[in-house]
């Protein structure tokens, strides 16, 4: 199978490569090449621009779109920016995907998508995007959606995925960093907010499995165990040798994901939080 891969050079992209290609032939889609990967091909592509389709597989099997804008905090100076990589690419890769004979596609979207809740949210929730990034992953989704009478389109949202190698300024990062450094973590309310990060190696195989589904679906990816920020930040203490301390503000509510289709279509995450942690830092060391 020919598998095609957009933001090959991201946090979960640069963990996916390597496993994609152990069965398949895998083409990585982007600005630029992927560091230490010798077992895939690299195709130059700035995706704010048209497809070179002169450069690309003249048939692809499956295309796993992962790639979003750089700029997706950068609102309004980055919003033609992310337009472009977010949505304008997904068709672009959707209509190239049909046209060279390929049969599935995985559209990484966002949690983001929801709005924060008391309970877990599901797939059939209304979206309630709080920002350009979200709005515009979720129109990703909308403009995806009529491919389904063509393609199989899966469609992930990826919960506070983390592991080894992630970028400081993430979600888990951002709290070891405050950790070791004895700063404050701020929580909203005394434990604050409920969510349920996934590990990177679960992220991957769950995308794996997600190219071999019958039908299209689209599924929350999340972690298995619900966790609160003070929780994470205790078990982030007890790996880095420090006492967490807290600023305690206002309650808010929780960014939890039901997984419960999730688990029925692909199985569920297998690595628990104290696991992941403990690899995020070994790693580290």
């Amino acid at each position: 199978m020919t598998c095609l891969v957009t933001g090959a050079t991201g946090f979960i992209g640069r963990a996916l490569l390597p496993k994609l290609a152990e069965r398949d032939e895998v083409v990585a889609l982007g600005r630029r090449a992927p560091d230490g990967t010798d077992c895939v091909r690299w195709v130059r592509q700035d995706l704010t621009q048209p497809l070179d389709e002169s450069a690309l597989p003249k048939g692809v099997d499956a295309i796993i779109h992962l790639a979003q804008s750089e700029r997706y905090r950068e609102f309004p100076d980055g919003a033609v920016d992310m337009t472009e990589v977010n949505v304008a690419s997904t068709v672009r890769l959707l209509d190239y995907c049909h046209r060279s004979g390929g049969t599935s596609f995985v559209l990484a979207s966002t949690g983001a998508i929801y709005g924060a809740e008391k309970r877990p949210v599901s797939e059939d929730d209304a979206p309630s995007p709080g920002d350009f990034y979200a709005a515009s992953k979720l129109a990703a989704e909308q403009v995806a959606a009529p491919y389904r009478s063509l393609l199989r389109v899966q469609i992930v949202r990826p919960f506070f995925v983390y592991g080894p190698g992630q970028q400081a300024n993430r979600f888990i990062p951002g709290l070891l960093s405050r950790v070791r450094a004895g700063q404050p973590v701020r929580l909203a309310g005394n434990d604050g907010i409920r969510l349920n990060p996934i590990y990177v190696d679960d992220a991957v195989e769950l995308l794996r499995g997600a190219l071999e589904l019958e039908g299209s679906e689209t599924l929350n990816m999340a972690g298995p165990r619900v966790h609160s920020i003070r929780e994470i930040a205790e078990m982030i203490g007890a790996e880095v040798g420090a006492n967490p301390t807290f600023d305690v503000t206002e309650p808010a509510n929780d960014l939890v994901a039901s997984v419960e289709r999730l688990t029925q279509k692909l199985g569920s995450p297998t690595v628990t939080m104290p696991e992941g942690l403990e690899r995020t830092v070994a790693a580290a060391r």
